[in-house]
């Protein structure tokens, strides 16, 4: 049993790469040994406790909102890096705001100025998701295919013909001016050969090159945020010195807990860390609909749309800023902190040439966190939406099978930062630092984006 446990180990060490650096090849391999964990299976009782049967229900949107987190199921043509997941889901989320909103204008409008109060607010949603959808979600052709049903369905129960064609000619509209404003991300989103990238370091706390990409979206921070003020609006104070106490005492955590042969952490823990490794923008949006469907949380199509938008344009948010901080810092990551322990001038660091986290680590640099500012960034919009963190909920991952139940929202962020010290990601430090910036940065999007119309 335990070597099996370790061989699984193994090989989701390899999908961490493909998920995370377009490992095609290594992804077909996993599915092939491990099919049960290709897909997330979809509860069959997910309903709206009553909400579809009410005016103004957000019936639509969650069916759009479902099919676009599975079109983000892991497979070897939806292998993208998170931080350009963290744009498309953005993307998709501010369209179906805008598009309910450029009928009836309750809530700002990200991109659209275009509307029609005589249009069918879901014909409008529908148009405008399948539009964008189409021109930037994956292309692999079961995809498209699932759209296309999904359009044709969700059209087809609107019977108010004149509502519904003005509906669809507003859709393309907002859906346009979506992605044109959108489409200046461009030259930032080049996954390796970005000038200028950060060189290979040669003193001990500077990032270390990690092959095959050596530094990945070295440009990424310079695209436009979506509701912060600029990129290091949030950036935090410096990484421990490599010579004090609490540097090595974060270095001794993650090279036990976060080391593939650890024989220190619990196999609840090293489960958690696997657990949270998918992508946040995916995760969070699971997470964001359990909360409303398991606690009855009934709200309108308009309020629904705006939490979704809120919440994914802080989660795009968090990933420009931390990499920014990430350029800024440009500190090692524990694989290379470990490795060349013996030589960074730490008489308390014992170095270990060999020691391989549990997962492939991303070739960007070390501090802070992305997985933990991302997750605090989701989950404190969701706190600031219900007025409260103390929700009770579970939810399922695309990463590990089986669920999570948490208390509250705040246990789950919590859970979210610390696995990437037990899958051998990040010292204690970056968790913590990203943890407490992504709450900052929630309750600045909460408070600045999509406010309500006077």
């Amino acid at each position: 049993m335990k070597k099996l446990f370790i061989d699984k180990f193994k090989l989701k060490n390899l999908f961490g790469l493909g998920s995370l650096l377009f490992g095609v090849s290594v992804l077909l391999v996993f599915q092939g040994c491990y099919p049960e964990l290709q897909t997330v299976p979809v509860r069959k009782n997910m309903t709206w406790d009553q909400g579809e049967n009410l005016k103004d229900s957000p019936k639509y949107f969650l069916a759009w909102n479902r099919q676009l987190e599975k079109a983000y199921t892991f497979t070897p043509t939806t292998g993208f890096p998170p931080p350009i997941i963290s744009r498309v889901f953005a993307i998709f989320h501010v369209t179906m705001h805008d598009a309910v909103n450029s009928v009836d204008a309750r809530y700002q409008t990200y991109a659209s100025k275009v509307s029609d109060k005589n249009a069918d607010p879901n014909a409008t949603l529908i148009q405008a998701i399948y539009e964008v959808a189409k021109t930037i979600g994956p292309q692999d052709a079961p995809t498209q295919t699932r759209f296309d049903s999904l359009y044709n369905a969700t059209m087809a129960e609107l019977k108010d013909k004149e509502k519904k064609d003005k509906g669809i000619a507003l859709g393309k509209q907002v859906a346009q001016a979506v992605l044109s404003k959108r489409s200046v991300d461009g030259p930032y989103l080049q996954l390796v050969g970005y000038n200028p990238t950060p060189p290979n370091g040669t003193q001990p706390g500077e990032y270390r090159y990690l092959p095959p990409l050596n530094y990945a979206l070295a440009g990424f921070h310079k695209q436009q945020t979506w509701v912060i003020s600029s990129a290091d609006q949030f950036r935090p104070e410096p990484p421990f010195a490599i010579n004090s106490p609490e540097y090595t005492a974060d270095y001794n955590e993650v090279k036990s807990l976060g080391a593939i042969n650890s024989v220190t952490i619990s196999p609840d823990d090293r489960a958690l860390g696997v657990f949270w490794a998918e992508n946040s923008s995916r995760g969070w949006n699971r997470v964001a609909r359990e909360v409303l469907l398991q606690n009855n949380k009934y709200t309108n199509l308009w309020e629904t749309a705006r939490l979704f938008a809120l919440m994914h344009m802080a989660i795009a948010d968090s990933y420009i800023a931390v990499f920014d901080s990430k350029i800024f810092f440009n500190y090692w990551r524990p694989i290379s902190a470990i490795r060349l322990g013996e030589m960074d001038g730490n008489d308390q660091t014992v170095g270990d040439p060999s020691w391989t986290p549990v997962l492939v680590t991303p070739a960007v640099g070390e501090y802070p966190s992305a997985h933990a500012i991302s997750g605090a960034a989701a989950g404190g919009v969701l706190i600031s939406f219900f007025g409260k963190s103390a929700i009770p909920f579970s939810t399922d991952s695309g990463y590990w099978p089986g669920t999570r139940s948490f208390s509250s929202i705040d246990e789950a962020v919590r859970e979210n930062s610390l696995s990437r010290i037990y899958i051998g990601y990040h010292f204690r430090k970056a968790i913590e630092i990203g943890e407490e910036k992504g709450y900052e940065l929630a309750q600045f999007v909460y408070s600045n984006g999509l406010k309500p119309v006077k």
